[in-house]
């Protein structure tokens, strides 16, 4: 199924699935026992979960996670479907969780309990799930669990009473030993995506220029700078300087850029790539990266003069 925040909230679990396995298990009360998998979530030609993990344990389990950003009634009856079909392929217990994004994605029926009545009144059948609100949730235990789920404590209303203090933390999350430039470049850019569900679009980019564009801390920066260095020594001119700066940081903006546009629409089409590398204007850059929440795709954004 197509949802908005889809493309950026899947690959997050794709790249930290222990971290994201790691947070639901303790919620639920389970031991991880080990390495977490993803496991396939086809479960019908018309049914399709959004990611179901498998804890090796003892016990052995299964996670079934669903998330949420709007509101949605009918949902428990939607978890019972997906849970029951995933009964059929495994044999392991299978635990279904409902994390909602945001507190206008609460809905009057997520109670935790599904019940079927019969004709008499009496119920014959009740299913029981876990309902998660972010919201609700602390910063500590997201970022404890692991780089994966640290972009999700941004959403919390812990966050939102002192959002410079959590973003100072999720930045100081993101330089731990076991985050390397890349994963550093993935939250990122998923934690850009995501503050749209909470915050402002403006102040989402201010955000996002605090984390990624502060230069003295910028290892891309400094790359950028020893460039222009290198050639203006080469050529013997001051220009040589700016001019590396300046591609520099061209290079850079449509970097970033590429990183949030796959977050939010996902992969970038091949015959998109060759006009977003033609575009060396950072002014346009910035302009583009201010409507990443606007665009409806890639071509949309593209076309931003």
């Amino acid at each position: 199924m197509s949802k908005p925040f889809d493309a950026t909230l899947n690959r997050l679990i794709d790249a930290c699935p222990n971290d994201w396995a790691a947070f639901l298990a303790a919620k639920l009360g389970l031991q991880p026992g080990g390495a977490a998998t993803v496991v396939d979530t086809d479960l019908s030609v018309t049914a399709q979960a959004d990611k179901v993990f498998r804890l090796p344990g003892p016990p052995p389990a299964l996670i079934h996670l669903e998330m949420e950003a709007k509101s949605s009634l009918g949902m428990p009856a939607r978890l019972l479907r997906y849970n029951v079909l995933l009964g059929h392929i495994h044999v392991e217990p299978i635990h279904s969780v409902v994390l909602l994004l945001r507190p206008e994605a609460n809905a009057s029926d997520l109670t935790g309990l599904y019940t079927r009545l019969g004709a008499d009144g009496q119920a014959y059948h009740e299913f029981r799930y876990s309902v998660v609100r972010l919201w609700e949730e602390a910063i500590t235990p997201l970022l404890a669990s692991g780089p994966g789920t640290a972009p999700l404590a941004l959403l919390t209303n812990e966050a939102t009473t002192d959002l410079p203090g959590a973003v100072t933390r999720f930045r100081d999350r993101l330089r731990q030993s076991d985050v390397d430039r890349k994963l550093a470049d993935e939250l990122l850019g998923s934690a850009f995506v995501l503050c749209g569900l909470r915050y402002d679009s403006n102040l989402v980019i201010d955000l996002y220029r605090s984390l990624s564009m502060t230069l003295e801390d910028s290892s891309t920066y400094q790359w950028i700078l020893n460039k222009g260095v290198a050639q203006g020594v080469a050529q013997g001119v001051a220009q040589g300087v700016a001019q590396g700066v300046a591609q520099g940081v061209v290079e850079e903006a449509r970097r970033m850029l590429l990183i949030q546009g796959q977050k939010r629409f996902g992969q970038l089409p091949a015959t998109a790539e060759t006009g977003l590398q033609g575009i060396t204007d950072p002014t346009r850059l910035e302009r583009m990266a201010e409507r990443i929440f606007d665009a409806t795709d890639w071509d949309d954004l593209l076309a931003t003069a």
